[in-house]
């Protein structure tokens, strides 16, 4: 995140307020220790929020137990931050399916008034998958290792449509892969 910010300034508030995040704020930490310019930028920052937020009044400051700043982040993380109209599904909290030996699936979206379905087949090495038509068209984006329909290989960034009323072949992979397809949700 930090390379977004052309500034020290702007890398020290974004520090102070918490949205530099991880192995950056690590990164960032770890030069506060030998960039005094830095540091006061940080300074200034802590000192600028804590006026707006009131927390400069006389009261004696408490200092939070090690830690509660992490915490505080992993709840907002674990909450998971959604944006109007929208829904996010977080990696680390996916839930894959076995749907036949090797290949197990994760739904992402599934729309019934479309008749649409998102989601990803994560196909372990050699597993095969049968020969199957479909009644709209399907879409298949290779992201991981290599999938082949028949004689045709597919390799990551690769897009595959097939038309309604037409035939897959046998798909197998040796290496192993992960796919994202779109489908309609009465194929099989």
């Amino acid at each position: 995140m930090t390379e977004i910010f052309e500034r020290d300034s702007d890398i020290a508030a974004a520090y102070v307020l918490g949205l530099v995040r991880g192995a950056e704020r690590d990164a960032v930490t770890s030069r506060l220790a030998t960039d005094e310019a830095l540091r006061s930028l940080v300074e200034h920052w802590q000192q600028t929020f804590a006026t707006i937020d009131g927390s400069s009044s006389a009261a004696p400051e408490e200092t939070p137990s090690a830690g509660t700043f992490e915490a505080v982040l992993d709840r907002i993380d674990s909450e998971g931050l959604q944006l109007p109209g929208t829904k996010t599904r977080r990696a680390g909290t996916a839930k894959w399916r076995e749907v036949s030996p090797g290949i197990h699936t994760r739904v992402l979206y599934a729309d019934r008034v479309t008749n649409r379905l998102s989601v990803l087949v994560r196909m372990e090495p050699g597993a095969t998958f049968r020969s199957h038509s479909h009644d709209l068209a399907e879409e298949t984006l290779v992201l991981e290792g290599e999938l082949w329909l028949g004689d045709l290989k597919l390799m990551p960034g690769d897009h595959h449509l097939a038309q309604p009323h037409t035939q897959h072949p046998l798909g197998r992979t040796v290496t192993g892969c992960i796919v994202h397809i779109t489908r309609s949700l009465s194929d099989s």
